[in-house]
């Protein structure tokens, strides 16, 4: 795999960034639209998803869209790394393609986790369908669990991966689109191992909180770009138990 600098403007890059962002920005826009539909709604109470529906497709739809835009704007700079490694692959589109399209394909799968989650949620009468947030004393434990997990050897590296991945793309790049396909898969499950315990938060400040949403979305963001070292995890850790003991002192 090639790394030495493009000799030109890489307009191709541009293009990459332009399609991700505008992706991310769709996605960001759709949730806010649903969350204000339900803001409008008030208090008024929502009937059970039927989950054997097309309101159950439309619950999926709704996590799908939500997980991509919290991560795609964090994921934009490996998409980069992995362009500028294939500068003079023939096949680098193809490649670059398949290898977002398994690490869009990760978290697919774990929308269709929180869908499980919510639908269980929902069945146990634990979630409320309007807000998807537990009560208080069904949030602490998340938060606790959040919270140590930031501080744990398994989030530290997993973070480390997401941290500086030229290693992980120069170690485990393979030929062809299937080796493209298996490096998108990689990257995408140590996303998931970084964030997963993040992403249950949502559940805690209610999955159709904007604000929530965009809170975590900026954590994750600035754990993976900005080189605030290990003081930042462990100090948004203790936020996180903290938050736990007093949602289930003071609920």
């Amino acid at each position: 795999m090639a790394s030495s600098a493009p000799s030109r403007f890489d307009w191709g890059a541009v293009g990459a960034s332009s399609g991700v962002l505008s992706l991310g920005a769709a996605a960001w826009y759709w949730s806010a639209h649903q969350a204000a539909g339900m803001a409008a709604m008030g208090d008024m109470p929502m009937p059970p998803t039927l989950w054997l529906s097309v309101q159950g497709l439309l619950v999926f739809a709704m996590w799908l869209v939500m997980m991509q835009a919290m991560m795609l704007p964090a994921a934009l700079p490996v998409f980069l790394l992995y362009r500028r490694c294939l500068q003079r692959d023939s096949a680098r589109p193809l490649k670059q393609a398949v290898f977002c399209a398994a690490y869009a394909l990760v978290w697919s799968g774990f929308a269709l986790l929180m869908t499980l989650l919510q639908a269980l949620g929902e069945w146990l009468g634990w979630l409320d369908p309007m807000a998807l947030r537990l009560p208080p004393l069904l949030g602490a434990p998340i938060l606790l669990l959040a919270g140590v997990y930031q501080m744990s050897q398994a989030k530290a590296a997993c973070l480390a991966h997401c941290q500086s991945p030229l290693g992980f793309l120069q170690h485990h790049a393979r030929p062809g689109a299937l080796g493209a396909w298996r490096l998108g898969l990689h990257h995408g499950l140590y996303c998931v191992g970084c964030c997963w315990a993040l992403m249950l938060v949502l559940l805690v400040v209610g999955a159709m909180s904007l604000w929530g949403m965009a809170a975590l979305a900026l954590l994750v963001l600035a754990e993976k770009l900005l080189p605030l070292g290990a003081a930042w995890r462990r100090g948004s850790g203790v936020l996180l138990l903290a938050g736990g003991v007093l949602l289930a002192l003071w609920p």
